[in-house]
This record gives C-alpha cells, sequence and structure tokens, in this order.
C-alpha cells in the first residue's frame, strides 16, 4: 500500500513538473526553473535595491601615477585585479588592486612589442590571457596572466573588443564616420592571424541621418557563446549567434525603441550587458531596463547613479566620478552590484 501511495505521489509531482515545463516551452525561454521564477520577481521591482546588493564600493588610489582622465574600458583579470583603459586622452593601462590600491601600468607607450600607442579596450579570456585593442596601430596585443607580453594580432580595425568561451575574437565599432554614408557591419570575427573570418550586426540605417559620432561599446557575450548588440545611439537590442546569425530581436517597449531626444541631445544609451541569470541589462540616462535573453521587457526605469563598465557572473561594475563641477581632481569609484 505505502509503495501504491509513492507512486501516486510521484505520477502528480511528474504531472506538476511536466505542466511547468510546458508553460515554459509556450513562451519559448529556454532556461532553468529558478531562472523563470526570479523573472516573475524581477516584474515587481520598483528599485534597483530590489534585486541587487552592493558587494564593494572601492576608490581607485590617487596619485602622480595613478591619476585617470578618462575611462575607455575597464575588465577584471584572473587575480581579482581592475585593469583600466583610458585610450583617448592619457593612453595608458592601469592596474589598481581589488581593494583600489595602485599596482603598476600594464606596460609603457610605444610601438615595440607589448607596447602600445592607444590601448582603447580591453578582455580577459577564460585561460586569464589579457587583450588590448591599440587601435590607433591596428593590433591586438595579448599578455599573460601575470601581465608577461605574450603575442600580437596586427592589421585589425576595430573599437572594442571581446573574446568568448571558445577563444573567439570579436571587435565591435558601432561609431558613424561623418564621410561613411552606407551601411557597415558593426562586429567582426578577427582570426589569430589578423583577418576578418566574418562580420555581422549592420548598422541600423535611421542612425545615417544623426550625422552623430560617438565612439562606445555595444556588445556583450554570454555564458552561453550569445552575443548581444545595441548601438548607443538607437535603443533596439539583437541577439546573435556566434556564427553571426540573427535568432532574436528585443521587444523593446515603444516608447523607447529608436532614436530618442532629450531636449537638444541625443540620448546615449549603455550596454548590453548580460548577468547569468539570463538577465539582460540596458542602461539610458540614469537609470536601467531589465529584459531576459529572448528579448522580453521586465523592468524598467530602474534608478543606477554611474556608468556601467563590466558584467561578469551575477555582478554588474559601475564607475562613477565625485567631484567632478568642484574643481576637484579625483579617481572614480567602482561600484559592484551583486544580484541577490
Amino acid at each position: 500500500m505505502r509503495r501504491i501511495i509513492n507512486l501516486i505521489l510521484l505520477a502528480i509531482l511528474s504531472f506538476f513538473i511536466l505542466n511547468i515545463y510546458a508553460s515554459y516551452e509556450a513562451r519559448g525561454v529556454e532556461e532553468s526553473f529558478p531562472g523563470y521564477f526570479f523573472k516573475k520577481q524581477v516584474k515587481d521591482v520598483k528599485s534597483i535595491n530590489d534585486l541587487f546588493e552592493i558587494k564593494s564600493n572601492v576608490q581607485l588610489e590617487l596619485s602622480p601615477e595613478s591619476a585617470l582622465a578618462n575611462v575607455t574600458d575597464l575588465a577584471i583579470d584572473a587575480q581579482g585585479n581592475y585593469l583600466v583603459c583610458d585610450g583617448t586622452q592619457l593612453n595608458q593601462v592601469w592596474i589598481f588592486s581589488a581593494a583600489g590600491k595602485f599596482l603598476r601600468n600594464l606596460s609603457q607607450r610605444g610601438q615595440g612589442p607589448g607596447e602600445y600607442y592607444n590601448p582603447l579596450s580591453v578582455a580577459v579570456d577564460k585561460h586569464g590571457d589579457i587583450f588590448i585593442n591599440d587601435y590607433l596601430q591596428s593590433k591586438i596585443i595579448i599578455y599573460n596572466r601575470d601581465y608577461k607580453y605574450k603575442s600580437e594580432i596586427k592589421n585589425v580595425r576595430g573599437h572594442y573588443i571581446h573574446v568568448n568561451s571558445r577563444d573567439e575574437i570579436y571587435l565591435y565599432d558601432g561609431m558613424l564616420r561623418p564621410m561613411n554614408k552606407s551601411v557597415f557591419d558593426t562586429i567582426k570575427k578577427i582570426g589569430q592571424d589578423g583577418r576578418i573570418i566574418l562580420s555581422f550586426a549592420p548598422l541600423m540605417e535611421e542612425i545615417l541621418s544623426t550625422h552623430f559620432s560617438i565612439m562606445s561599446d555595444g556588445m556583450n557575450i554570454d555564458e552561453k557563446d550569445n552575443i548581444y548588440e545595441m548601438n548607443p545611439l538607437y535603443y533596439q537590442v539583437r541577439k546573435w549567434t556566434p556564427e553571426g546569425r540573427l535568432s532574436k530581436t528585443f521587444n523593446v517597449p515603444s516608447h523607447l525603441s529608436g532614436i530618442r531626444r532629450s531636449g537638444d541631445n541625443y540620448v546615449i544609451l549603455n550596454g548590453p550587458f548580460c548577468l547569468n541569470k539570463n538577465i539582460v541589462i540596458v542602461q539610458r540616462e540614469g537609470v536601467v531596463d531589465l529584459y531576459d535573453t529572448e528579448g522580453n521587457y521586465l523592468a524598467g526605469g530602474l534608478h543606477l547613479p554611474g556608468k556601467i563598465r563590466y558584467a561578469r557572473d551575477r555582478e554588474i561594475y559601475v564607475e562613477l566620478w565625485e567631484g567632478e563641477g568642484k574643481g576637484e581632481q579625483s579617481n572614480p569609484r567602482i561600484i559592484c552590484y551583486q544580484l541577490k
């Protein structure tokens, strides 16, 4: 009798699980059960603090050797240190500890092996190797996890570098050129010899009419190597396979989509950024919007001061400058928000 009861309970439980799974399939959402319930929770949030908690709040040390003028990119290396690029003003890469202490420069300015002239962006692969995109010298410089020079990939063009779990290298460049009046692909997959293996993610044609150029990253890669792309002038997130096939166009609310203005200025977007709970974040005008990886809008308008610079696992890293406008020299704070 007890065995029969156990079998009946097992059948009821199986029926319940299969019905939940069927509901996932109907939604077309490829995720775990916990991910689905997390998304239901997201829809009710009113504040960024409902979803995230501050894991760390670090002031980057200010010294004559570590004074920053600008940040063009940021990453965290295999040792947990911050790699901070300024590829537009001081043209240097600084290494700060997890506590914000300045440790050293990655290398020095120059044209020799391991030297950079315009270190615009940085990426760290699964082995801990560090990739610096030296834009003006058209090369990618590779260092090992101990900051020793390894090799270079020459004759490459693009702004922001990304490396996926397969060790495949991508460059994003969505900046409109004043003399270029035609649509171009914004993402290129680069071989170890510098050749373009494939290109995809064509620029939205409407951007051509803005005659406005901005250099900003518009690409991120999730844990499954799917690629998410959005031009900083045009609010539309697109999801691509590693082979460059369009797999999803996000359901952006109509009042947010496309090119937007705030007064006389264009709204500049930041992102997308991928988190491990199948969450994609877009930042606009000091607030963030959240989507699932299938492009469904979950929540939006959540206030977040500063600029998101980096995302990994369940964490986003925000660059926040203080003292600006007061005539004070400062370095930014790096605030890590972690999903609860």
